[in-house]
């Protein structure tokens, strides 16, 4: 399976938030199912994503490319950091992480 594919099946039929600060806003709500960290994500971020992630139970995914990459693979034409799917739609993007 091609996380690239599923990411991109996710956002076109599922509900994802994308960017750092959004993502970080809906962990602190609770919110997500999956959290998607670029493998260039800065440290002090990803620590913060992996503390409220595991205090509220959500899967963390880190994407084996760089920011541009997962951007790439969301179809925006600029880095993406961090994503949080909150409904997976018709992808298995789930089931990326086991």
């Amino acid at each position: 399976m091609d996380p690239a594919i599923e990411i991109r099946r996710a956002v076109e039929t599922g509900k994802v938030i994308i960017g750092s600060r959004q993502t970080l806003k809906f962990l602190k709500l609770g919110k997500g199912k999956l959290v998607i960290v670029a493998s260039n994500c800065p440290p002090e971020l990803r620590k913060a994503v992996e503390y409220y992630s595991k205090l509220i139970g959500v899967k963390l995914y880190i994407f084996p490319g760089k920011s541009v990459d997962l951007g790439i693979a969301v179809g925006k034409p600029y880095p993406i950091c961090l994503m949080n799917v909150l409904d997976p739609g018709d992808s298995q993007v789930l089931s990326l992480v086991k």
